[in-house]
């Protein structure tokens, strides 16, 4: 029992925290992006319908570059994945910053994004090769740094726009960021790589095992829901909770509260508790809380229950992910692409579905989808459970 404790305990070296870094910087560009969209759009002077293919140019870029993230990291190697992954996030932010019309600054959050799937996709392999049994405990430290980073974002671009630097500065931050992370990284990318796994890929996608599948459709809730509460909830607690100024700034303050509190203590969790049940455990958290945001229309018990459905939210993409490439380990690069992209269609879908029930139904009834979502998830988990070890040729 002492020794499965002792696996089951992140080891942290160097090249450990250079990743984890990696993710704090990522988690920061997402939300201060998030952050600083509306006063891009506001300069522009373009419509609501214009702005919102911000996210779709996002969505888009996740799901494309999940889909080559196989074929780049085994041209390459997954440390100059990474690396070009940072560089290309970087040149994205220049490009969104520029000053240039809306078709190009739109370009720029496709490229920024595609750059932030090469970088997620090689934190996500990375970390499950290297940590071994102790992955889904290292990969909830990697997205607690992510969460630490989006909370960082939108504080630095709101004191930036307060004290008149504008918007801009926070977006050349996050760049300076990626920059910091890579200088730390060094010379030597190769040691990133493991050991030759990346060379070992799926010539295609069908190639990968059929209980991957299985993982993949969990990713469909676990970034659904994420991306439903980032989007809709300042014009749910406007609505239902009667907050008009700082509705905004209070809905992600406790959205990002609770990720963070969830992936810190979730890494604990992780560290003695089977990841299978943490993961469901996690889904009905999140569903059951939200259930009370969604029927008590008081501001004070909405933001605490945002909070707590934060806190369940938190474990749903690491854990989730991480049994994606733990159903596939000879092709970690291959399952943390694709589950990417699942994830990546998954923010397409699931926030623009919500927003069409919502012109139907009302935003009330629309967001019953979170708590639906929620439930899809405990089924999925429950029905077809990853083991905590899969052999190579598992189906």
């Amino acid at each position: 029992m002492a020794n499965l404790q002792a696996e089951l305990r992140p080891i942290r070296v160097r090249t450990t925290w250079v990743t984890y870094l990696l993710m704090g910087a990522y988690g920061a560009w997402v939300y201060a992006f998030g952050a600083t969209r509306a006063s891009l759009t506001d300069e522009q002077g373009i419509s609501l319908t214009a702005a919102g293919l911000y996210g779709t140019a996002v969505a888009l870029g996740l799901v494309v570059m999940a889909g080559l993230n196989a074929r780049v990291a085994g041209k390459l190697g997954r440390g100059a994945s990474m690396r070009l992954g940072s560089c290309v996030v970087i040149a994205g932010i220049l490009v969104i910053t520029s000053g240039l019309p809306f078709a190009v600054t739109l370009l720029g959050a496709f490229i920024a994004a595609c750059g932030g799937a090469l970088a997620v996709s090689g934190v996500s392999a990375f970390v499950s090769a290297q940590q071994g049994l102790a992955a889904p405990a290292a990969l909830s430290e990697a997205s607690a740094l992510a969460a630490i980073g989006s909370f960082v974002g939108p504080v630095v671009a709101g004191v930036g726009v307060a004290i008149g630097w504008g918007w801009r500065p926070a977006l050349w931050a996050v760049a300076l960021c990626f920059l910091l992370v890579e200088i730390l990284r060094g010379r030597n990318v190769h040691e990133y790589d493991g050991q030759g796994e990346t060379r070992e890929l799926p010539s295609k996608v069908r190639d990968l095992p059929k209980l991957f599948w299985w993982t993949a459709f969990v990713m469909l809730p676990a970034a659904g829901i994420e991306y439903c509460l980032a989007l809709w909830s300042t014009d749910y607690l406007k609505e239902r909770g009667g907050l008009d100024g700082g509705a905004e700034q209070a809905a992600l303050v406790s959205i990002v509260i609770g990720l963070l509190i969830g992936r810190v203590v979730g890494s604990r969790l992780a560290e003695r508790m089977n990841p299978e049940r943490l993961l469901t455990g996690a889904f009905a958290l999140s569903g059951l809380a939200f259930l009370v945001v969604w029927s008590i229309p008081n501001i004070w018990i909405m933001l605490l229950f945002l909070v707590i459905t934060g806190c369940g939210v938190g474990l749903h993409w690491p854990l989730a992910i991480g049994r994606s490439i733990r159903s596939a380990p000879q092709f970690a690069d291959r399952a943390a692409g694709t589950g990417l992209m699942a994830a990546g269609i998954a923010v397409m879908i699931a926030p623009f579905a919500l927003g069409a029930m919502a012109d139907g139904f009302g935003l009330q009834w629309a967001f019953l989808i979170v708590p639906a979502l929620a439930l899809l998830g405990v089924v999925l988990v429950m029905y077809r459970p990853v083991p905590m070890m899969v052999s190579s040729t598992s189906e």
